[in-house]
This record gives structure tokens, sequence and C-alpha cells, in this order.
């Protein structure tokens, strides 16, 4: 199952040469075997310097193997049951800074889902329009965390059992984001 060269040259192609491509290609394999939970990481984009340069080079590197990962999951009939979620820690500063760079910025940022329990198309909030704050549907981790859950059917607002001691699933003061489910 994870031999890559089990697969055709040209899907090994389409998926490109980078190491983030191979992990694409195998996420595919291994959804297709059933295994429940795969992360893929797309590494280094901390571009506090040189951040256009750098982000040609890492999106340029990302956009088609994670293309051709989600229309083959949408061709063999995989997305429906499978949530993809593309996100980071931090968005970016919404001014390059004196190193052509971008800086952390947790006041607002962009998160993308699809598939398994998503509504297809969904926007979800807004910013200004320089990026600096959220104007709409505010949301946070919290709900984000829910909302992942709830889309593979997890009830997010159970509890957990450790030794006797209860815990939630999710933050008990934030839920999903309702929008943004099938």
């Amino acid at each position: 199952m994870f031999d890559l060269q089990r697969e055709s040259e040209a899907d090994r192609q389409r998926y490109g040469t980078s190491e983030f491509g191979n992990h694409c290609l195998m996420a595919r394999r291994l959804l297709e075997h059933d295994v429940p939970f795969v992360q893929i990481n797309h590494s280094n984009y901390d571009t506090h310097h040189e951040n256009f340069d750098f982000h040609i080079e890492q999106l340029g590197e990302f956009d088609q193997p994670f293309a051709m990962l989600v229309d083959d999951l949408h061709q063999r009939g995989l997305l429906q049951d499978t949530l993809v979620c593309v996100m980071s820690e931090f968005g970016r500063t919404p001014r390059v800074n004196t190193r052509y760079g971008r800086d952390h910025w947790g006041k607002a940022w962009s998160i993308a889902m699809g598939g398994c329990g998503i509504q297809p198309g969904a926007v979800i909030g807004a910013t200004n329009a320089n990026g600096t704050e959220v104007t709409d549907r505010v949301v946070d981790h919290g709900h984000v965390f829910h909302t992942i859950l709830q889309a593979v059917g997890v009830d997010s607002s159970g509890e957990f059992d450790i030794a006797g001691r209860k815990y939630p699933i999710g933050d008990p003061a934030k839920g999903p984001i309702g929008e943004l489910l099938a």
C-alpha cells in the first residue's frame, strides 16, 4: 500500500514529484484502503522575509497535487465520506514588513473545508477591505473543532471519560459553524 511505484507513471506525474505531491498520492491510496484519518503537512509557510518569491514556489508545489487529490476523491466517490480541511496556525499580516515578508496575524485568516458533511460553496465570514479585522461571523478554533467533528458524525457536545473523570469533547462555550454543515 505504501509503494507509490505501484501507481501508474501518469498518476505520479499528475501529482507531481515533490514530497507534498507524493504525500497527496499516498493519502489517496490510504483513503482507498479505508484508513479513517489521514493528515498531510505542507510546511515552511513562515514567510517573515521574501514572502512573494517564497509563496510563488510554495503555492506552485501545493496547487497541482492538492487539486489532483480532491478531484480523484470526487471521481472515485470518496469525497462524500472524506472531510478535507486546509488550514494553518495563523493568518499573515496584511502589510509587508521591511524584509518583504508577512508576519503572524491571529485576527483573521482563511480555512478551506469540503467533502463529507460540508455545505458545498459556502462562504462564512468576511474581513474589512484590508484584511485586518473580521467584520462578519467571527469564529475561532473552538468553532472549527466542533465543525470538523460534527461534519464527520461525532457529537461534539458529548463527553468522554478518563479514569472516572468526565471531559467535554469540545469547548462547551462553543459550537459548530452551523451554516457550513450540510
